[in-house]
């Protein structure tokens, strides 16, 4: 990366060197809270994020494990110390929350702030955030898609001390562990971002040691000023001008009826502005967000476009202006139940993508999965105790306007595969199916994305919920193209077969099988003037069907026998 800094006296080669020491130590606390974390959640799907402020609660760093939480983390600290005088704070102490109406995200997300002490002086804070498998409520997972108020889904932490001089406070982790179904994996969990915190906290103090307090602190203000230029540069790129798009999601888990996202873009020189009026009011269900996680998805969007190795901190933000009204479903208001915020705002990707995709073309893809096709279950384990799984799944990504979509993959999240062996060894399942799903792409000179199958049997009695969406409004096209497949949920029961609705809660048996296919993405440019050996490999792969080839791609060829 080029580096240039106008401040007197500031070396570029020292900015690097700061930036890469601060991205260090975030990534080294998120590997620490991976290696010592309890639940597949965390340590093998890297649902976490950890980042750094200076005292003045900017942020300075932030790891991309869970790149969905970009713009969230710096408002979040903002909110919770908003709580907190300061200057009580000691070394040790560590602040706890989850209450989506007091700084969190959803409930599921479970935040531990500390602040970092160099010679008896508050020098920043230190926060990692973790989706937790459960925070107890109407279902197993804490996600259900058919709550209607917060109060259902879990409990709530306001921000509170957790740790005073670095013990745990006992009273205060005596109460989340009674409110949950599995205590022992959440108190590892939470041990384990406590360990990640120290890690920040040991790490930044070697830093000054390095370099001096003053030093780095002036390099760390010149960073931010730095990272503010690189993203004022390029959104100077984007066309001058208004455009607007809106998408739909198809229901909020109570009623039938689509959530509108309305987006309004204006931009000119290097200030742009993001106003989502006209976005549908607050739901009944679980589909509402906050502006936090609005802002995440607008942050995400627009480095995915210009230049996503701009580094991650304050600077960056400084350039965006953010409107959402109040009492929306990106700007919900208590007590909206919340399950669902990081679903809904898969829609701010899209109508954003939507109302560039015509000035932007080589940067905009096609509509992509534009779900995390969460699912949570859970029950007895057959011999005693209780256990509850929280995964997502990947869809396919949107075609662009020189390359096919990505196959099976998050369209935001960096979150990984939980492998079949991990969750049979811990859990009474048995995986049947897990693989792409063919024919699901949307058909274009460059296709969509295929969408994933995966089919679970359940060995007890089990409760299973579902937040998905792209049934009804699939992943748009671009150009000619098609558009990507909807997703579909369906339990195989050995009662009454079924089919699960987008946001949903059942109870199944011992024996039953939940078959779930993810969305494909949508198509660039006209089929049928998709290269026939890109076709011919995708019929080899068995991602599209030799039928579908033929009509949808007019391919006249035959798939071989064997391709190896």
């Amino acid at each position: 990366m080029n580096v240039t800094n106008d401040a007197p006296g500031v070396s570029p080669a020292m900015i690097e060197i700061i930036k890469n020491s601060l991205t260090a130590i975030t990534d080294e606390m998120g590997m620490a809270l991976k290696k010592s974390s309890y639940s597949p959640n965390i340590k093998t799907r890297e649902d976490h994020t950890c980042s750094l402020f200076n005292d003045r609660l900017e942020m300075l760093a932030q790891t991309a494990h869970q790149i969905g939480h970009l713009g969230a983390f710096p408002f979040i600290v903002k909110e919770t110390m908003k709580e907190h005088d300061v200057n009580r704070l000691e070394p040790g102490d560590t602040i706890i929350l989850n209450d989506p109406y007091r700084g969190g995200t959803h409930l599921p997300d479970i935040i531990l702030i500390s602040p970092i002490f160099f010679g008896g002086r508050l020098w920043g804070f230190v926060g990692n955030l973790a989706h937790h498998s459960d925070v107890g409520g109407m279902s197993p997972g804490s996600m259900s898609g058919t709550a209607t108020e917060i109060f259902q889904e879990g409990i709530r932490i306001p921000s509170v001390m957790y740790m005073r001089k670095g013990k745990v406070i006992p009273d205060i982790q005596k109460m989340i562990l009674a409110n949950v179904r599995t205590p022992e994996e959440r108190k590892g969990d939470l041990s384990a971002q406590v360990a990640a915190n120290n890690i920040g906290i040991r790490r930044v103090n070697e830093l000054i040691d390095q370099y001096g307090l003053s030093e780095l602190n002036r390099y760390c203000d010149s960073l931010i000023e730095y990272c503010e230029r690189r993203m004022r540069s390029e959104i100077r790129k984007i066309p001058d001008g208004t455009y607007e798009a809106e998408d739909f999601m198809d229901d909020d888990g109570t009623t039938d009826k689509p959530i509108r996202v309305k987006l309004r873009i204006d931009k000119w020189d290097e200030d742009i502005t993001f106003d989502f009026t006209g976005t549908d009011e607050q739901r009944l269900g679980p589909c509402n967000a906050d502006y936090y996680q609005t802002m995440s998805l607008v942050m995400y969007t627009l480095r995915c476009i210009t230049d996503p190795d701009i580094p991650q901190n304050e600077g960056c933000y400084r350039p965006i202006r953010l409107i959402v009204p109040k009492g929306t479903a990106l700007n919900r208001e208590f007590p909206a139940a919340s399950a669902a915020g990081w679903e809904i705002t898969r829609r701010v990707i899209d109508v954003f993508c939507r109302a560039l995709k015509e000035v932007m073309r080589e940067s905009v893809p096609a509509g992509s999965n534009g779900a995390l096709n969460q699912f949570s279950f859970g029950g007895p384990m057959p011999e005693e105790g209780r256990y509850a799984v929280y995964e997502t799944m990947g869809g396919g990504f949107g075609a662009r306007y020189n390359k096919d979509g990505m196959d099976g993959v998050h369209s935001v999240s960096n979150t990984k595969n939980t492998p079949v062996e991990e969750m049979e060894l811990n859990y009474p399942v048995l995986y049947r199916r897990y693989s792409l799903w063919p024919d699901s792409e949307g058909p274009g000179k460059f296709r969509g994305g295929v969408g994933m199958m995966r089919e679970i049997t359940f060995l007890t009695d089990v409760t299973v919920t579902s937040i998905t969406d792209r049934v009804k409004f699939k992943p748009w096209g671009i150009g000619k193209g098609g558009e990507g497949s909807g997703s579909d949920f369906l339990i195989d029961s050995i009662d009454s077969p079924r089919r699960m609705k987008s946001k949903d809660l059942q109870r199944l048996k011992a024996g039953d099988t939940l078959c779930m296919h993810t969305t494909g993405g949508g198509g660039y440019g006209d089929s049928k003037e998709r290269d026939s050996e890109l076709v011919r490999l995708d019929v080899a792969d068995e991602k599209i069907s030799p039928g579908r080839a033929r009509e949808k791609y007019d391919w006249d060829g035959n798939p071989p026998e064997d391709d190896s």
